[in-house]
This record gives structure tokens, C-alpha cells and sequence, in this order.
């Protein structure tokens, strides 16, 4: 009974403290999202409000973050942080599958063998049915599809012309964003802003 009230105890205890820590990553977000953290000349007319993520980060530090782009609809991207922090530079990522048919297995198996003319055609007896000659062993070669996944770098803030990445993805797809902070000799902490816009160039014809 002793041993079931201190694991019932520690239990509790665990829960509590994964619960702190998930309200304090979320009120670390809700702070952050409340910033002004990119000016409206960047921004336009994108509408940023479905898909962009804000997050609390520090010097040295980095994170992927994974969205999910929709097919048929043009997309502006950037990352963007508080002045203190210094430099963030960000990568865009993107999974390009290649599908390749390779051999399975191969059998052997009998078949009916049929009587041809010289030029390879079918002969047919009185009936229309072809005139079979005996059997043969032929291969049956069983197919089947492998998938390749490979990872496209798309976007680099560090040697790109623009501050922000744009794209109509022909199909919906995930992408990964990777944001890299800048390391200084005082660390400080400060806010994250992963801007996606998103503007609908058919408003009729948004699919999944």
C-alpha cells in the first residue's frame, strides 16, 4: 500500500511539472505572436494569420519547424527576430520522392505453347482457337515500387537575394523550415517569428 501511494505521488508530480512546461512554452508563443516582429513592407498583402508560428529562442540556438503548403496557392515566407538577437538566418527544405519499379521476385511456371507462322502470328484451327504445340517454362517476373526520398534545399537566407522565399506548389506538400541564431559572447533570449502568407490565386479551386 505504501509502495502504490508514492508511485500514485510521483505521478502526479510528473504531470504537474509536463503541464508547467507545456503552459510555459505556449505563453512564451502567445507572447511572442503578440510582437511586432516584421514590418509591413515585407509582409504586403499575404494574409499571415492561419500558418505562421512564433517561438522563443536564444544566441547559438536552432530549430526545424514543419508547415504544410496547399497546392494552387502562392505563399511568401520569411523568419524574422527580435533586434537583440542578432542575425537569424533560415533554410527552406524541401522532400522530393523519386518512385523507381524494381524486380520482386522472379518464378518460373508452365505455359501452353502455340503454333505461329514464320512471321510470328497466331495460327487458329477451323474453331478460331489457337493450335497448341505442347508447354513451355517461361519467367514470371513479379514487380513492385520503391520509394526514394531525398531533401532539396530551396532557400538560403545567407546567400539568397531576397529576404523572403515565394512559391505556387503544384501539390499540397510539408516543408521544413530550419532557423539558425546567431551566437554572441552575451546570450539573450528573444522572440522567433516564421511568417507564412499565404494569398489564394483561386479562391474556387483551393484543394487539398
Amino acid at each position: 500500500m505504501l509502495r502504490f501511494n508514492i508511485f500514485h505521488k510521483i505521478t502526479i508530480s510528473t504531470s504537474i511539472i509536463l503541464l508547467l512546461v507545456a503552459v510555459s512554452f505556449s505563453g512564451q508563443a502567445q507572447k511572442c505572436a503578440k510582437k511586432k516582429l516584421a514590418d509591413k513592407e515585407i509582409r504586403e498583402d499575404y494574409d499571415y494569420r492561419g500558418q505562421s508560428l512564433f517561438i522563443e529562442l536564444g544566441n547559438g540556438d536552432s530549430t526545424t519547424l514543419n508547415i504544410v503548403l496547399y497546392s494552387k496557392q502562392n505563399y511568401r515566407i520569411f523568419v524574422v527576430g527580435e533586434q537583440k538577437l542578432g542575425k537569424i538566418d533560415y533554410e527552406i527544405i524541401v522532400p522530393r520522392k523519386k518512385f523507381n519499379r524494381v524486380v520482386q521476385n522472379i518464378q518460373q511456371k508452365k505455359v501452353t505453347a502455340y503454333k505461329k507462322d514464320p512471321n510470328g502470328f497466331y495460327l487458329y484451327n477451323t474453331e478460331g482457337e489457337r493450335i497448341p504445340i505442347g508447354e513451355v517454362m517461361v519467367n514470371d517476373t513479379i514487380w513492385s515500387r520503391e520509394t526514394n526520398t531525398t531533401e532539396e534545399l530551396v532557400y538560403n537566407s545567407r546567400d539568397a537575394e531576397s529576404t523572403f522565399w515565394t512559391a505556387t506548389p503544384g501539390k499540397t506538400q510539408m516543408i521544413s523550415i530550419k532557423v539558425f541564431v546567431e551566437k554572441t559572447d552575451k546570450p539573450q533570449r528573444g522572440c522567433i517569428g516564421v511568417y507564412v502568407g499565404r494569398e489564394f490565386s483561386n479562391a474556387y479551386q483551393f484543394r487539398r
